[in-house]
Formats: C-alpha cells, sequence, structure tokens
C-alpha cells in the first residue's frame, strides 16, 4: 500500500541549512502531530512548538530547506540530536530537599561563551538561560548532581509528573508506555479517568488536553484498523482531528489507488463520477473509511445542498472556483456565481485538477480571487478606492460596506458622511487593520455607496 504517509502518526521533516542531505547534516528534526502544529525535536524526549515549517514555507528563512522523512530517519536524526547533547554539554541535576527540580545545562567548551541553560518545554527551542547554578551555595536546601544524559531525561519526566501533580489538574490521565515518554503528550498510547496498576507511567490534563489527546488516540487507531475497498484507498477530509469523531463532518471523500503506479488520486463528485485530485497537504486531517462508511458519506455528500470545489491547473495554477449544487454548476465570477460548465470539460484536460473545500474556505478563495481581479481591472483610476466591511463574508455584498476609502499618491482619505472626504489618521492604520476586510471598488460603485 503506497499510502502509508497518510496512514502514519506522525509526519516527520528534516531541516537543512546548506542544501538537503543525508541526516548527519540535518540542523533541526521537526514533525506534524495534527494539522499546522508544528514540533522540534530538542533531545532529551522532549518536543517543543516550532512554527520552523511555516517560516520555510513563507520564504522567512530563505537560506534553509526541509524535506519529508521516513519514521526510520527521524529515530535516526533523534539519536543523532541526543548525542550531540551527550557530546557538547555537562548535564546538572538541581534538588530542594533531595527532590530535584531543574535540569541545567553548561558548555563542556568554555570558549564558546554560553550561559548554563535549563531545559524546559517553554525556552527558546527548550532551553532558557539560567542562574540556578550560581544561587546553589546560597540555598541551604539545595544540592547539585552531575548526571549522564539519560539520566537528566528521566529526571525531567519526574519533574513533569510532580508539576501535574500539584496543578491539580482533573481531566483524567495520559498513560504512556516508557518514562522518557511522559515529557511528550503526543506520544500518549490511552487517556483514562483513573491510572489502574497496569498504567506504569502516566501524567495528569487538564481537560482541553484530555479531549484534544482523545481525539487524536481515535484517529490514530482508525488509521491503524484501515483497509482497502476494491483497488482503492478511501478517505474522508475533516476540518480538524475534534471533528474526524464523526464521519457525518466530512466535507469531502477522497481516493488513491492501492498498488497501480503511478498512484493516482481522485476526489469524489457524484455518484459514478470521480475527477483527478492531488495527494492531499500534511495539514490535512484523514480519516480512512471502510465501505460502509464510504457509502454513507458519499450518499450524504451528493443528497447535500451545496459543495465547493477548486480546480486548478499544474502548470498555470487556478483555473475556477465552483459551486455544486445538486446537478447545478456554477462559477465565482467577481461578486457572484454564474453557469458553467467545467466538471463537464475537466476529463478533456491532462493537467488539470480538483480539491473540495468547505464553504468557509471557499469564501477565502473567492475574496481574494476577487480582490486581485479588481487590483488588476480598476489600476490607473485617478483614485484607488477601497470598500471596508464588517466581515470578509459580507464583502459579497457591497452594501454592507461600513466605510469607503480613497487613494491618491500618498493621501488617504474615507468617506465619512456630511463633512465628505476627510484624512485618515496615521494612528488608524488601515492597510494594517482591516486587510482581510477590504475590497478594491470602482468609482461607479463608490458613488452608489455614498449617495
Amino acid at each position: 500500500m503506497n499510502v502509508e504517509r497518510e496512514l502514519a502518526d506522525f509526519r516527520y521533516y528534516a531541516v537543512f541549512k546548506n542544501g538537503v542531505g543525508g541526516m548527519d547534516r540535518a540542523s533541526m528534526l521537526v514533525r506534524r502531530p495534527e494539522g499546522y502544529r508544528e514540533e522540534s525535536y530538542v533531545g532529551y524526549g522532549l518536543w517543543v512548538h516550532t512554527d520552523k515549517l511555516y517560516r520555510l514555507d513563507s520564504g522567512r528563512d530563505w537560506t534553509d530547506d526541509y524535506s519529508a522523512i521516513t519514521e526510520a530517519e527521524a529515530l535516526e536524526l533523534r539519536s543523532l540530536i541526543d548525542e550531540s547533547c551527550a557530546t557538547h554539554w555537562h548535564h546538572h541535576v538541581i534538588s530542594a530537599d533531595g527532590t530535584p527540580f531543574a535540569v541545567v545545562l553548561t558548555a563542556k567548551n568554555r570558549d564558546w561563551g554560553r550561559r548554563p541553560q535549563e531545559i524546559s518545554r517553554y525556552g527558546y527551542h527548550g532551553r532558557s538561560e539560567t542562574d540556578l547554578l550560581d544561587r546553589v551555595s546560597a540555598e541551604p536546601t539545595w544540592s547539585v548532581e552531575v548526571v549522564e544524559p539519560a539520566a537528566a531525561g528521566e529526571v525531567l519526566a519526574r519533574i513533569e509528573q510532580r508539576r501535574r501533580d500539584r496543578s491539580g489538574l482533573t481531566g483524567g490521565y495520559a498513560v504512556f508506555r516508557t518514562l522518557i515518554d511522559v515529557l511528550d503528550l503526543d506520544s500518549a498510547c490511552a487517556v483514562v479517568p483513573e491510572p489502574g496498576e497496569q498504567h506504569e507511567f502516566t501524567v495528569r490534563l487538564d481537560t482541553s488536553e484530555a479531549e484534544r489527546l482523545t481525539d487524536l488516540l481515535r484517529l490514530r487507531n482508525a488509521k491503524r484498523q484501515a483497509a482497502a475497498v476494491g483497488a482503492h484507498q478511501y478517505f474522508g477530509l475533516f476540518n480538524n482531528v475534534g471533528e474526524a469523531g464523526d464521519t457525518r463532518n466530512a466535507y469531502s471523500v477522497i481516493r488513491s489507488t492501492v498498488d497501480a503506479s503511478p498512484q493516482r488520486w481522485e476526489v469524489f463528485v457524484r455518484p459514478g463520477q470521480w475527477l483527478p485530485a492531488v495527494r492531499p497537504s500534511s495539514q490535512q486531517t484523514l480519516l480512512p473509511l471502510g465501505d460502509a462508511d464510504l457509502a454513507a458519506v458519499t450518499a450524504r455528500l451528493a443528497a447535500g445542498e451545496s459543495r465547493y470545489l477548486a480546480v486548478r491547473c499544474r502548470d498555470r495554477g487556478p483555473v475556477a472556483l465552483l459551486r455544486l449544487t445538486g446537478t447545478t454548476e456554477e462559477s465565482a465570477r467577481d461578486l457572484g456565481w454564474e453557469p458553467s460548465d467545467v466538471l463537464t470539460r475537466l476529463p478533456g484536460e491532462q493537467s488539470w485538477f480538483v480539491g473540495e473545500v468547505d464553504e468557509e474556505s471557499m469564501a477565502g478563495h473567492r475574496f481574494w480571487s476577487a480582490h486581485l481581479s479588481r487590483a488588476v481591472k480598476f489600476r490607473g483610476q485617478e483614485y484607488e478606492y477601497f470598500a471596508i466591511f464588517p466581515t470578509r463574508e459580507a464583502a459579497f455584498d457591497l452594501s454592507r460596506a461600513r466605510l469607503v476609502i480613497r487613494r491618491r499618491a500618498e493621501i488617504e482619505e474615507k468617506f465619512s458622511g456630511p463633512a465628505g472626504w476627510v484624512p485618515t489618521g496615521p494612528q488608524e492604520q488601515i492597510n494594517k487593520a482591516y486587510y482581510s476586510r477590504y475590497l478594491p471598488i470602482s468609482h461607479d460603485e463608490v458613488e452608489r455607496l455614498i449617495s
């Protein structure tokens, strides 16, 4: 089966400084447990929040690159990071009355000039500068011990357990296979109201953590039980992991060939009609569908009021934004919809493919499509005119505009009723405050709005 990536618990990525290479050249190990959430591995079994992949995708970190890697490669890179921590740092456990409360690192190479670092999931890259070692001599109940790196990880796990016990959390308990896993909530294998004798390694959870982990474990268990239906593996698409607990929340169904080469992805449109699609992104939430669920979900989608499809060309980008209501197809044009036949023409266009989105996402696609086309269409007017709306969705009805702006060169004005056009103040920051809610409009539309 060639859908291992879609069925895996995590998606792993290696980040490189100077071109993609082997794991020994990687500078970071990043994973995505769900959606857009990213975590980087900092050693000692600890994963911390990062936005590295987002910064790379957006061009903010343009000197770096990253590559998707397998679970085996991730384990190799994780081992290399642990070895680097052991090679470059001394590990100090600080205790109060014999109970450890911090693990502090000091550089083995004094020429680095690095201050002592406390290992913490809340610090930058899991570290934060600390003066705890300097204070030990002044605290009569404190003591310090140098330990091996492996022992440091276990100490951190015990500290985390005590911290959560003291917090009085009431959401239940996460169960883990090993002590070191306690530092990584996403590695939990179960969530229980109270731990039993068989549950050796646990931590308390707050209510939101318990709900999130329960949803995540339910999805992972479904992926482990996934089975092909005929020659395809079918998936329902959901907005998030929580919604994937109920197949009635699926907004689309896609399928992949299981054994065919090259692999083909298709999206369900109508009974008996599947159109070319692309492999889902790592941010999308997928639930494998068996025969019974597949029949129920596709029947519901086919009978639904409206569905939304984005048609793209591999060479030229966006082709059309479609609304499908029963057998009626409409294409987005400016701020409205018009009849179209794109799906009829699609089988003859080898480079076109289809992706389904929910209503909210389609509103975003339509808004920015209209924004771009209007910006080009109205370019060259004496003034640039913009209407500002209470929400992005309201922009599809110009009468709902709350404010009208015009610009010429560096001068920006707003229409203020009887006072007419008055300058905007620098404190208003129109561009930033209303970035996703303002739309270019024509002079004629301005006249209708202010009359």
